[in-house]
């Protein structure tokens, strides 16, 4: 079985830790197909659920593509030594045979790596699969804790067999992808992937385009989120694969989601520091500015989900007012 060196820089707390890793080719992935596992995506997150897989060429992004449908968006890299991607759709083989036959129109390169940017089974869905046709998945180390208590009703993913603390370094044939830690967002265990090359960004649901929520039962926390797309915004970078939209978007777009976080955060502040009770502060906000659609971000519309988003978003904003 042919065997190729592919060199991997772990990064952690800074310092450049380099390891030698050897890739086998990949076996054929499992055909056949499980309609029962499909449904909406990310268990609290309903969006990008099912519609039919399609690849696309990212614009002017050679070798890049972007996978949308099945769940959250896939990102493609491919190179003449294999194939970098980011999410893995909804849990199920139906919907990794789909992406897998994606892939195979644009290369017939196995999948190396394979990053999962964070819990939710949309995007997290076929880490076991990948890992049965050899691939190496890799996630933050939260993103293992995260799944300690994460069951969906679609079915717990399979846990990713490399794990990081802060960074991790990618490197297959003329690619490199590197993979950020850079706080708390979405949930706990956000990961973001940058080619630098190519001046691009995959950040799952931690900008998953014009629909963001905050998970807070899985460690999201809308007041962190400010600073962690702060620090995301230093990286240079245009083009942004988001978690859901059909579409790339652009470094504005991701500006103008940190200036959202960061007004909310200030503003949730001064009301808590002002007595705002628990019950009317997400009132109070869109009081003070209603473009802010701070509800929308706590799932308000799910009462079930609201209850544990604004316990979680009322006792961070009431630690950092006093």
């Amino acid at each position: 079985m042919l065997r190729k060196k592919l060199l991997v820089w772990a990064l952690a707390a800074g310092f450049g830790i380099p390891a030698v890793v050897t890739a086998q080719q990949a076996p054929a992935p499992p055909r056949g197909g499980d309609p029962g596992a499909r449904g909406a995506g990310g268990g609290q997150r309903g969006g990008g659920g099912g519609g039919a897989q399609a690849i696309r060429p990212v614009p002017g992004k050679q070798g890049l593509y972007m996978v949308t449908g099945g769940g959250g968006n896939s990102t493609v890299r491919v190179t003449d030594q294999g194939v970098i991607l980011v999410d893995t759709k909804i849990l199920g083989e139906a919907n990794y045979n789909a992406l897998m036959d994606q892939i195979r129109t644009v290369t017939n390169q196995p999948v190396r790596y394979a990053v999962i940017t964070h819990v939710h089974q949309d995007h997290s869905g076929n880490t076991d699969l990948f890992i049965k046709a050899g691939a190496q998945v890799v996630a933050h180390e939260n993103l293992k804790k995260n799944l300690e208590t994460y069951n969906p009703p679609q079915g717990k993913p399979g846990t990713p067999n490399v794990t990081y603390a802060k960074d991790y370094v990618i490197k297959v044939g003329n690619a490199e992808a590197r993979v950020y830690h850079l706080g708390a967002g979405h949930t706990s265990g956000d990961s973001y992937v940058y080619f630098p090359d190519l001046r691009t960004i995959s950040t799952g649901d931690a900008f998953a385009g014009t629909n963001l929520n905050c998970d807070y039962a899985n460690g999201g926390s809308i007041l962190s989120w400010a600073k962690t797309l702060e620090a995301v915004l230093k990286l240079d970078f245009d083009t942004v694969i988001p978690g859901h939209e059909a579409n790339p978007m652009t470094k504005a777009d991701v500006q103008a989601a940190q200036a959202r976080f960061a007004k909310i955060a200030s503003i949730a502040i001064d009301l808590v520091k002002k007595g705002t009770p628990k019950d009317q502060l997400v009132a109070q906000i869109s009081a003070a500015d209603a473009s802010l659609n701070v509800g929308a971000l706590l799932q308000q519309n799910n009462p079930a989900n609201f209850a544990v988003r604004l316990d979680g978003f009322y006792d961070e904003v009431s630690k950092a007012a006093k």
